[in-house]
């Protein structure tokens, strides 16, 4: 069988305006390594701009599969559903969908008209399973994993188990990917990844969602062997001279501290080079950054997230305290490694206040850089019922986390919540200065001040808003937060 995987991979904006991604995507590269392992023919059209009809189908003619597989988060699932639309009125194809998105609404994907099958769940044995029945002409509709419509018939079939042995695995078929079609940034990392799933519910992470669906889920955190992972890297770094630093792209590294220990002998007698990864403040203190900083890491990035407490365990499900959140950024910063902070913004009961408790929490933590995401809902996940439950959703759905506008209506009517999410870096820049001051009786009187500027009732709102455009505007452009390409 020929399968030519179509793998979207930009931002496209509400002005008609795009940003190309270009990166590799671990869950094809593994597919097509399955694939070409049971002597299957695999392509890829790795598409990094908004597509035009007839480039896509000129595209596939040219490739002349079998079988077509989409791959698709739900950011991206619009853009699939228009060009799996396409390929269908025009060439008939047989088409199947994996991902993310299929995982946590897999009966959205398969009643999109140009999807046969939608695959729910990690992969690898289905869509081999898939190639064989399609190949041979036997009937595909009862496949583990596989949803599929039998004329007007819903058949779900169940998600197989997880594949607890990683190592099993063949490693990920990278020469599926053109660097030509890669953004600067992808070039000098390579990425991989040591294990499988999260060990937390976060409850607007589509994680617990996908957990969900399998029937062992608690198998869903898995780690490859440190000797496997090792032997990827030295697969890898030879054949792209480009390389200079690996990017672990695991949800966190530092889960398992002994299979970490391991890992961190080997990869300094036998990698010897940079590295850059996730991890999370439960699994974060003083010998874990000091252990990163001596395997050769150079930047962690951590979730904040929210820098209200109610917030962030009442909402969200992040269990972890402000003062655990300072200190696993100051055990960074003590060990040498730079960090990033991973924040969001337009959360379902959030105020001004909590927006203002955020900016405060990261300059307390005073990362290198500071991400902010707006919040957007998932299917399948805790914040997406709550959201729907309260009639919060109103917008459509956005091709990145970093879209201006909130899918949700906003349950907060002041123009405090804008003020501050629009002058994020620069107040987080200003709360650290304050907290560094010398005298604790001055660092108190100026925050106070500060938090007034936002949040007091006692000013004017007219009087606070000209004073806050004064505060900020003297702050901007005297300290330009580094942006760490991670």
């Amino acid at each position: 069988m020929k399968v030519t995987f179509i793998y979207p991979d930009f931002f496209q904006y509400e002005d008609g305006s795009f940003l190309p991604e270009g990166r590799i995507y671990l869950g094809i590269a593994y597919l097509s390594a399955v694939l070409k392992e049971a002597g299957h023919d695999t392509s890829l059209i790795h598409v990094v701009e908004p597509p035009e009809r007839e480039w896509l189908i000129e595209r596939v003619r040219r490739e002349s599969p079998d079988l077509i597989g989409f791959s698709s988060t739900t950011h991206m699932f619009r853009h699939v559903a228009r060009m799996s639309g396409w390929l269908r009125e025009e060439m008939g194809l047989a088409t199947v969908c994996g991902g993310v998105h299929p995982t946590i609404a897999p009966e959205e994907v398969v009643r999109t008209p140009g999807i046969d099958y939608a695959a729910r769940g990690e992969a690898e044995e289905t869509l081999l399973e898939l190639c064989h029945a399609l190949e041979t002409g036997e009937d595909a509709s009862g496949i583990p994993g596989l949803w599929t419509m039998d004329g007007e018939r819903l058949v779900r079939n169940p998600a197989r188990p997880l594949r607890t042995d990683l190592d099993s695995l063949p490693f990920p078929d990278r020469s599926l990917f053109d660097p030509a079609l890669f953004c600067d940034d992808q070039h000098p990392r390579g990425t991989l990844m040591a294990s499988r799933g999260c060990p937390f519910n976060c409850s607007y992470c589509s994680n617990h969602a996908q957990k969900s669906a399998y029937p062992n889920p608690e198998d869903y955190v898995r780690f490859r062997s440190p000797e496997n992972v090792v032997e990827e890297i030295e697969s890898m770094v030879p054949t792209d001279s480009r390389i200079e630093f690996i990017r672990f792209d695991d949800d966190i590294l530092t889960v398992d501290r002994e299979w970490f220990r391991r890992l961190s002998e080997l990869y300094r007698d036998r990698v010897k080079m940079p590295f850059i990864c996730n991890s999370r403040v439960n699994f974060l203190d003083r010998e874990m950054a000091l252990g990163l900083a001596e395997m050769g890491c150079t930047v962690v990035c951590m979730g904040i997230e929210s820098g209200n407490p109610w917030l962030r365990e009442k909402v969200l499900n992040r269990h972890m305290s402000n003062r655990k959140i300072v200190e696993a950024f100051a055990a960074c910063r003590e060990a040498g490694l730079k960090t990033v902070s991973t924040n969001m913004v337009g959360l379902p009961l959030e105020d001004a206040s909590m927006v203002l408790d955020t900016v405060k929490l990261n300059g307390l933590c005073h990362p290198d850089t500071i991400q902010v995401s707006t919040f957007i809902p998932y299917p399948g996940t805790e914040l997406y019922a709550l959201c729907e439950e309260q009639g919060l959703i109103e917008g459509g759905r956005a091709d990145s986390i970093f879209a201006v506008k909130s899918p949700l209506r906003s349950t907060d009517d002041s123009w405090e919540s804008d003020a501050v999410k629009s002058s994020f870096h620069t107040l987080a820049f200003t709360y650290g200065r304050i907290d560094s001051m010398k005298s604790p009786v001055l660092s108190r009187a100026a925050e106070r001040a500060l938090d007034a500027l936002v949040l007091s009732r006692h000013l004017p709102s007219g009087a606070r808003r000209r004073l806050l455009r004064v505060v900020t505007g003297r702050a901007t452009g005297r300290w330009e937060p580094e942006w760490i390409k991670y």
